[in-house]
């Protein structure tokens, strides 16, 4: 019984190690020319119209994007463009508690987790756009494909980063530069 339970187990690991190698993770983040994506009390007020709509196009075209609870709570506050305008499917990242969720939202408590759902959803691209501890969870993971960063001409001495200070590192290889509306965005591989 126990050999048949530990080869379950194992295919098991083997099946969402296969899952994880198919799945193409692209992390979106707006940020100020020095790295912050938010206020201190997770406010984007800096942050132009413009970076939504790259948001947007980019999560509709992928089907499925990933954000963390703080993101989650934070987006649904805004009265006109929010999550729940996506055209979609939308899983929300939470280690601490289990947030309480639209219809149409999916809860999953790590970055494998959420990874597991989009691939049950029959995915193999998703959207990252997370907060600084989300997004540090799925580089240190190496779970990360690709970084499209949109820098906002905008400067701010403090704030949320776009990583949480974590022990990782990575290569990036620049695969495009471009300029939306006075913002430059820049598009990485991320070396694995």
């Amino acid at each position: 019984m126990d050999l048949i339970l530990v080869n379950l187990l194992s295919d098991n690991l083997i099946n969402v190690q296969i899952m994880l190698k198919s799945m193409k993770v692209i992390l979106y983040a707006a940020q100020t020319v020095n790295g912050i994506i938010a206020r201190e009390n997770y406010d984007e007020d800096f942050l132009s119209h413009k970076n939504w709509e790259v948001f947007a196009e980019l999560a509709e075209d992928t089907g499925c994007f990933i954000a963390g609870r703080k993101t989650y709570e934070e987006v649904k506050k805004w009265k006109d463009d929010n999550f729940d305008s996506l055209k979609a499917r939308k899983i929300i990242v939470s280690r601490s508690k289990t947030p309480k969720l639209a219809a149409g939202y999916i809860s999953a408590r790590s970055p494998k987790d959420a990874l597991h759902h989009a691939s049950e959803l029959g995915f193999t691209n998703v959207l990252l756009a997370g907060g600084g501890t989300l997004n540090s969870a799925f580089m240190k993971a190496g779970l990360v494909d690709e970084i499209i960063i949109n820098i906002e001409p905008y400067v701010l001495g403090k704030g949320i980063r776009i990583f949480s200070e974590e022990t990782f590192e990575n290569k990036l290889r620049l695969m495009n530069v471009k300029k939306v509306n006075g913002i430059i965005q820049l598009q990485y591989k991320v070396e694995k």
